[in-house]
């Protein structure tokens, strides 16, 4: 009994020596094998891992840089096959998750890389690349309320960064949350003075919240600042328009006639400004000059023929109603106002009748 007990003793001595040998032999090997992959020696660092497996198969470390070597090597499937092992021994093991993101990012694979990106984070939230990676991938598959909450996680750390700044504000735009949006895009105006894509995002979320005035000011200062800026000077004028600023509509259509000068459609618009002012002859040069260009446009015939009426001469505004009811986008209008003018005629002609029947019989009882 006592022989047994001896020998027992002694078989778990050197079962222990056993393991606690294999286990300094792996780290070796491990050690070798990183200190060959250094210097570029990657096929001995392969045989060296590949040792220090063998003698320590439950290391997820070892299995772990195996895999990214096998990977280096271009050896994807057996750089995946040690990489999943490695997580199956231990699941807390960060480095792994990173490999696998990369293989399974180069496979178009982007919900595992999704998965291997939570896992790091899980693990470790400080990890603000991987988060930035992570938003910049939930971006590009269209999940626009998960990259959100990520760019503003790494917002809160750093509140006036640019970049994050940009996404967030674009993504809250595109999710409609218009006030958050406008928020940061006020920002960004501040920390980037004259970036004019930046001013005219904020122009554009002000005139879709409704404040017409805050977005007239932002697009009026884009015009004058750059005064080639025809974008700027069309918003000017639909906002002064909706605004009933008839100023700075006049001040966009003049301009926008300078950018375009062979638009007859503003042409035609600003000349029927002059005539609601009564400014017939600024009116009249403009409608000259636009028929030059184009003596078949509806629009200008139009303005000609209102700019006729205004001038008592029905004739001449009747014969442009007929030409303008040639053009498709105006028959409508100058038909109707064709009848408006033949009943006007019709009536002053018959009130001269009148007029001259009744001075007929005041000559025949002044003769009587």
């Amino acid at each position: 009994m006592i022989h047994c007990l001896v020998y027992n003793i002694a078989l778990i001595c050197a079962i222990s020596s056993a393991e606690v040998d294999s286990s300094s032999e792996a780290r070796r090997h491990y050690a070798w094998g990183v200190r060959y992959e250094k210097g570029g020696l990657f096929e001995d660092a392969l045989v060296q891992y590949r040792t220090a497996v063998s003698l320590d198969p439950e290391n997820a470390k070892y299995r772990c840089a195996l895999g990214e070597l096998l990977y280096r090597l271009k050896e994807v499937r057996a750089a995946k096959d040690a990489l999943l092992k490695a997580v199956d021994l231990d699941s807390t093991y960060i480095r792994t998750y990173y490999i696998l993101a990369r293989i399974y990012y180069d496979e178009a694979k982007y919900d595992s890389v999704i998965q291997m990106y939570q896992n790091i984070l899980s693990l470790d939230p400080n990890r603000d690349d991987v988060r930035r990676s992570l938003a910049e991938l939930y971006r590009y598959e269209g999940m626009d309320s998960e990259a959100l909450h990520e760019f503003e996680v790494l917002l809160e750390d750093s509140p006036e960064d640019v970049g994050l700044l940009s996404a967030v504000g674009a993504l809250r735009l595109k999710l409609g949350r218009l006030e958050e949006a406008l928020e940061v895009y006020d920002m960004l105006a501040r920390l980037r003075p004259g970036d004019r894509k930046v001013e005219r995002t904020v122009a554009r979320i002000k005139r879709k919240l409704g404040d017409y005035e805050g977005a007239l000011k932002m697009y009026r200062s884009l015009a004058e600042e750059d005064s080639s800026d025809c974008e700027a000077f069309l918003e000017v004028l639909a906002l002064s328009r909706r605004l009933n600023r008839r100023e700075e509509e006049v001040w966009a259509l003049e301009n926008l006639i300078r950018l375009k000068p062979k638009d007859t459609r503003f042409m035609a618009e600003l000349a029927g400004v002059y005539i609601d002012e009564g400014k017939l002859d600024k009116a009249r040069k403009l409608l000259d000059r636009g028929l030059k260009l184009a003596p078949d446009d509806g629009a200008l015939l139009v303005m000609s023929g209102e700019y006729y009426w205004r001038k008592g001469e029905r004739g001449r505004a009747l014969e442009e109603y007929r030409r303008a009811s040639a053009d498709p986008r105006w028959k409508e209008y100058a038909e109707r106002m064709i009848l408006t003018l033949r009943a006007e005629i019709a009536q002053e002609k018959l009130r001269e009748e009148e007029e001259k029947e009744k001075e007929f019989f005041r000559r025949g009882r002044r003769g009587s």
